[in-house]
């Protein structure tokens, strides 16, 4: 392999080791059988584990719970060409990287791989998709909205063929068969409207920790704010759920703006995940004025805000895209003390699950 601008300086392994540590990228040191024997702490951080977790594991165990390479691995098809390789990736939670791996020798002549990852999932997340997937969320209420309408719809048709029988009165009538009519153009509306706007969910099985670790940066960029730290905390297990990762991420994010407009001053918001009876728990805490018993028994309400910032339609959104997923909300609220809200999602499995 040719190199380019050499340099010709002695480096201790220490001080490159604190400057690979400071690099946002993933960074990482492959042999030719596919084990990790270095990584740096954006690896780590995006991964959710300590380095004693990582060392001499499979890369593809790590990162996708397979018992061989992946198909195309960028690492294992530049130890075989002698050649840099350079891939695009994408994982089943959405979270989009580029891959180039680097082949060298050592004094030894072993063969390794030197692999730098670069997410770019945020880029790939453009204004107008973002938009896309907020409509598809904001479909759910549509959801609801048409269901109640046609109930409506369909009691006051009924009442007033009731009341058009009882009623021996030709102008009366006329009037009846009136609002009758209107009734059945409101309910042809509905359904017109129902076809218009139906979306298809994206559903998979993917873990939700590294969604939440992907989207650390993200949520960091919302709160935009010295004075409110960010913890987030996976589970040291895979937090598998059969959901759609662009309507997750939707909830993380509308949940984290409620969070921060919650803390007057300074304050925490910590989001992390648990399992317990084959379910998996989302948290979102945060230290904040809290709210009172009105405000939580109303709070999913459509348009309910008790803040002039907000239509009062997010929480609404929330718990649509929530219930659509076979799961539930538990929050807890404690004026000047904070607020604990809890998602709960059934734990999914993979089709066939894989022995590593």
């Amino acid at each position: 392999m040719e190199t380019n601008n050499p340099i010709n300086i002695s480096i201790s392994t220490d001080t490159l080791t604190e400057v690979f540590n400071n690099i946002n990228d993933n960074l990482f040191l492959l042999d030719e059988a596919g084990n990790v024997i270095w990584a740096n702490n954006s690896y780590l951080r995006r991964l959710g584990k300590n380095f004693k977790d990582v060392i001499y594991k499979k890369c593809y165990s790590l990162w996708h719970n397979l018992n061989s390479p992946c198909p195309d691995c960028p690492c294992f098809k530049a130890l075989k060409t002698n050649k840099i390789e350079i891939y695009e990736r994408s994982t089943p939670e959405q979270r989009h990287f580029i891959l180039i791996a680097i082949p060298f020798k050592t004094k030894e002549n072993k063969k390794l791989v030197f692999e730098i990852g670069r997410e770019i999932t945020e880029k790939k997340l453009t204004e107008k998709y973002v938009e896309f997937i907020q409509m598809k969320a904001f479909t759910n209420i549509l959801d609801d909205l048409c269901h109640q309408l046609k109930n409506i719809f369909t009691g006051i048709f009924g009442f007033a063929q009731l009341l058009k029988e009882d009623i021996q009165n030709e102008k009366a009538n006329k009037k009846i068969n009136g609002l009758m009519n209107a009734l059945k153009k409101g309910n042809d509306f509905l359904k017109a409207l129902e076809k218009f706007r139906r979306l298809d969910t994206e559903n998979k099985i993917f873990d939700l920790n590294y969604l939440l670790i992907s989207m650390e940066d993200t949520l960091k960029e919302i709160i935009d704010n010295e004075n409110i730290k960010l913890k987030i905390s996976p589970h040291e297990k895979p937090c598998l759920i059969n959901s759609d990762p662009f309507q997750i991420r939707e909830v993380l994010i509308e949940l984290t703006k409620n969070a921060k407009f919650a803390i007057e001053d300074k304050g925490t918001i910590e989001i992390k995940l648990e399992k317990v009876n084959s379910k998996v728990i989302l948290t979102i805490e945060d230290t904040g004025k809290g709210m009172t018993e009105e405000e939580i028994k109303r709070c999913f309400e459509p348009l309910f805000t008790t803040d002039p910032r907000k239509f009062g339609l997010g929480l609404t959104i929330v718990k649509n895209i929530v219930e659509k997923m076979n799961g539930w909300i538990e929050i807890n609220s404690y004026s000047h003390v904070g607020t604990r809200i809890k998602i709960y999602f059934p734990e999914a499995t993979l089709p066939q699950e894989q022995d590593i």
